[in-house]
């Protein structure tokens, strides 16, 4: 599509960084808004949101790194040309809440309370990333003769393998799956019955999808074999993000329903 926005002699301003940064700014303005919203001190989230993002980029990168190993070690010093697209988002995701465990410690924050804020900035973000991979022509589908299937026509883009061919639009799917889920976990933030209900919906939703849609990827991304099944990394990721999420939701509305009985017996 338009992997180069600008391009002025040496220097390019790449649209998939442009798109990825406007989507950290996007996540950001979101939990700050959840948070004060949620009586939080204003600013914290913005004090976190530098160590979180800077950590949550590391991991998404050392992931793509290792299920393109071969790659990298032939060309170690394209591993820092983030610019030409090359994170993997659940790296990303791990390192981010690594990061984010950390500083709802050190800042004595509540967990869940502040895990369903960052469960719905990361969707925002995430769904602003994907139009960047739609831009740079990464995380491409496969051949498609439906109506609404592309064709990455620009040589400079990542699609190279599918160039001049329709194929699904899977970063469209993404962005849409993305944008739906923030809307609804935006919604469920003021109304949940439990802390942790966003965070746990968040892990079993987008799980689900990415589980889903990785059947119409054709981009190489690596796979594992396990018990007779080959699935590609991310699908076996979402196996687990999906039973986490619901170990977690199944726990924590236990917990709530404890707790309320509890308080119902004192009460008496």
């Amino acid at each position: 599509m338009f992997p180069e926005l600008i391009s002025i002699g040496p220097l390019t301003i790449h649209t998939y960084g442009l798109m990825v940064a406007l989507g950290i700014l996007a996540g950001v303005g979101l939990a700050e808004y959840l948070h004060r919203s949620s009586g939080g001190e204003p600013g914290r989230v913005v004090d976190m949101a530098l160590i979180v993002v800077i950590c949550g980029l590391i991991g998404a990168r050392i992931l793509f790194i290792l299920i393109n190993f071969r790659y990298y070690a032939a060309n170690p010093l394209e591993t820092l040309m983030l610019w030409k697209g090359g994170l993997v988002f659940y790296g990303g995701l791990l390192g981010g809440i690594l990061a984010l465990l950390g500083c709802i410690r050190f800042y004595r924050l509540p967990l869940w309370p502040m895990l369903d804020i960052g469960a719905a900035a990361i969707a925002l973000g995430h769904a602003m990333g994907r139009l960047g991979c739609f831009t740079a022509g990464c995380c491409y589908g496969r051949l498609s003769d439906l109506p609404w299937a592309v064709t990455f026509t620009d040589p400079r883009c990542l699609a190279v393998e599918v160039l001049n061919h329709p194929v699904h639009p899977t970063q469209l799917y993404s962005f849409l799956f993305l944008m739906g889920l923030t809307g609804f976990l935006v919604w469920l933030h003021p109304r949940k019955t439990f802390p942790g209900q966003g965070a746990a919906a968040y892990l079993i939703l987008y799980g689900l999808f990415r589980f889903s849609v990785e059947f119409l990827r054709s981009d190489p991304r690596g796979a594992w074999s396990l018990m007779n099944t080959t699935l590609a990394t991310s699908q076996w990721i979402s196996l687990v993000a999906i039973a986490a999420g619901v170990v977690i939701y199944v726990l924590l509305a236990r917990k709530n329903r404890e707790g309320g009985k509890e308080a119902v017996t004192r009460d008496q």
